[in-house]
């Protein structure tokens, strides 16, 4: 490698390395969480983030003036839009919209998946364990464990509450947890573990 390609290397991870460790240390991110280089979030200070969350690259946008909550262990694909605040088209003294933002906070709890390029509108909440498909505009509240595609996002079926909450409760979490063997997951021990 010659050394001009080594020196941008390295010039490209400092700020990266920096960034995270500002986050992890003035607004109480884990150092688990995986932020891709490309996501843009405004209003930092409003984004709450439990562990091991990975948040895509490729213009993923997160506006958090409202407030935005992402549980423990949820993925967000690339492109992904999470909107918390909204124009005042209702207003009686300017058109289309005044100057005033509603704000509404999105709750995504924890093991949800959102898909590639879905979008999640001010003011939804989505429980435990759902998945949103990729391509996805969800404009109301998703239920424990359903899995919703569309524009707007419709349930299309709901997982295995039962094994869901088997799996959640046994620690059986995407990526698997260092203290369980790798190999009981290709085997039957993993079923077995679970029962």
């Amino acid at each position: 490698m010659s050394i001009q390609r080594f020196r941008q290397k390295l010039i490209d991870l400092i700020p990266v390395r920096n960034w995270r460790k500002k986050l992890s240390f003035k607004y109480g991110w884990f150092p688990q969480n995986s932020v891709q280089k490309g996501v843009v979030i405004s209003s930092i200070r409003k984004l709450k983030l439990g562990g091991h969350v990975y948040i895509g690259a490729n213009g993923t946008k997160l506006c958090c003036e409202g407030g935005v909550s992402i549980g423990y262990n949820t993925k967000i694909g690339e492109g992904c839009f999470i909107l918390s605040t909204n124009h005042n088209y209702l207003s009686e003294t300017r058109i289309p919209y005044d100057h005033i933002g509603l704000m509404q906070p999105v709750e995504i709890g924890k093991n949800c998946w959102i898909g590639a390029r879905s979008i999640i509108c001010p003011g939804v909440k989505i429980e435990d364990g759902a998945i949103v498909a990729m391509g996805s505009v969800v404009t109301k509240s998703v239920p424990k464990g359903a899995i919703v595609g569309g524009n707007p996002a419709k349930i299309i079926k709901f997982r295995d509450l039962e094994l869901y909450d088997k799996l959640e409760k046994a620690g059986m979490c995407y990526p698997i947890p260092d203290e369980l063997p790798r190999e009981w997951v290709k085997t039957d021990g993993f079923r077995n573990y679970l029962q």
